[in-house]
């Protein structure tokens, strides 16, 4: 995992992201690469978060591959750079010698199970491959859906041989579709690829960002997911952060989003108990008769439907509680020089990292701390930079840039 920050003001655009990679949920390395220059006329950067590799190849060897080739090209706006990404991967995996096919994907899903030296049983993995989403279908894949189903039924024999103890499924055809689905989920939906460009447009005075997700599946066949694009202009200040940015928007908004969610909920939860507790009340009280019974309970009914104004209330009053957090915040950060700038934008990833570090779980986020500044009259320019050797010693490296 990672944390990363793009933050645009009228006349700048602050990147930082963090350098951790987290290896199977076990062990993090330091020292990842996840913040790029593209281009300085006109000037843009890019960040990856999430995976680091695409098709089996490192994101940083082909965003400097795709750095190369773009020197030829005369590209002036975040979605001309976008597209001729995406062209860029669809030529690079028509290569034979970057793709996978569907089945080797089958194999390297199942063959933990077939290594595993505690077999699982079947309740077991009834509970693991039911605990994915159920909102979502094979049409999220458009017109690749009817090619992955039909890679699935091809495979059908390899997805049998992975379940334990098949035969003893009553409900087998069921168990079946629903391992297949999980594969769908764990393997093509789940793990992605973010990516955001941002820079100055070559006609505009003001910054613009793209941001986008993309995921390998099988063969030539790759997904593309558009998130977001903005220009500002005037006097906005947009701050985005990515992967884990709990951390960063309690900073900026007084809450992160699971604390909104569970206080949402706990309100919600309050208002329906509220009016189920008077309902059984009133049915266990000895001293009404069923008329009255139905006619308190039907004064209640009145109390539930104001529950949803109540929660929609609620709801904006949390809005409001952050808007009014946010927007002095926000006045500040538009005023900001450059070198303020880049300090907040390192000081709120570095924050993100020493809230890992004292929890209890994994440090998915840690390591040098990467910073840039763009503007339309200077360019990318790196305000802080790691590098895995001595510059002393390979001037060549920096004569090179």
């Amino acid at each position: 995992m990672t944390s990363e920050i793009l933050i645009l003001t009228p006349s700048a655009v602050a990147l930082a992201a963090d350098s951790a990679v987290t290896i199977g949920n076990r062990k993090t390395y330091n020292g990842v690469n996840k913040l790029f220059m593209l281009s300085n006329d006109p000037p843009m950067g890019i960040m990856t978060y999430n995976l680091s590799n695409f098709s089996n190849i490192p994101l940083e060897t082909i965003i400097k591959e795709f750095r190369a080739e773009i020197k030829k090209e005369d590209l002036t706006t975040v979605i001309e750079f976008r597209d001729k990404f995406i062209e860029f991967l669809d030529e690079l995996v028509k290569n034979e010698l970057y793709v996978c096919s569907f089945e080797d994907r089958v194999m390297e899903f199942i063959a933990p199970l077939d290594l595993n030296p505690i077999p699982v049983d079947e309740v077991t993995f009834v509970n693991i491959i039911r605990n994915i989403p159920n909102d979502w279908d094979y049409d999220i894949f458009g017109e690749d859906a009817e090619l992955i189903i039909e890679n699935l039924n091809q495979n059908n024999e390899k997805f049998i041989n992975a379940i334990p103890n098949y035969d003893n499924f009553d409900n087998q055809d069921e168990i079946l579709e629903l391992f297949k689905k999980f594969f769908v989920y764990k393997e093509f939906l789940e793990p992605f690829t973010g990516i955001v460009i941002a820079g100055f447009n070559k006609n505009r005075l003001f910054p613009s960002y793209v941001e986008f997700n993309i995921n390998y599946l099988f063969d030539d066949k790759f997904t593309f997911n558009e998130i977001n694009d903005m220009d500002i202009s005037g006097d906005q200040v947009h701050v985005r952060p990515l992967a884990q940015g709990d951390v960063i928007d309690t900073f900026l908004g007084n809450m992160d989003g699971n604390t909104r969610f569970k206080l949402i909920n706990y309100v919600e939860n309050i208002y329906g108990n509220y009016t189920i507790n008077l309902i059984d009340a009133i049915n266990n009280n000895p001293n009404l008769n069923d008329d009255e019974k139905q006619k308190f309970i039907n004064e209640i009914s009145k109390i539930e439907v104001a529950n949803d104004s109540l929660n929609s209330s609620f709801v904006d009053f949390l809005d409001q509680l952050k808007q009014d957090h946010v927007d002095p915040i926000l006045a500040s950060i538009s005023a900001l020089p450059k070198d303020e700038l880049s300090n907040l934008a390192e000081s709120l990833i570095k924050i993100t990292s020493i809230k890992r570090k004292v929890q209890s779980d994994l440090e998915t986020v840690g390591g040098p701390i990467d910073v840039a500044i763009i503007t339309r009259g200077d360019g990318f320019i790196w305000t802080k930079r790691k590098h895995y050797f001595d510059g002393d010693l390979n001037p060549q490296f920096f004569k090179r840039e």
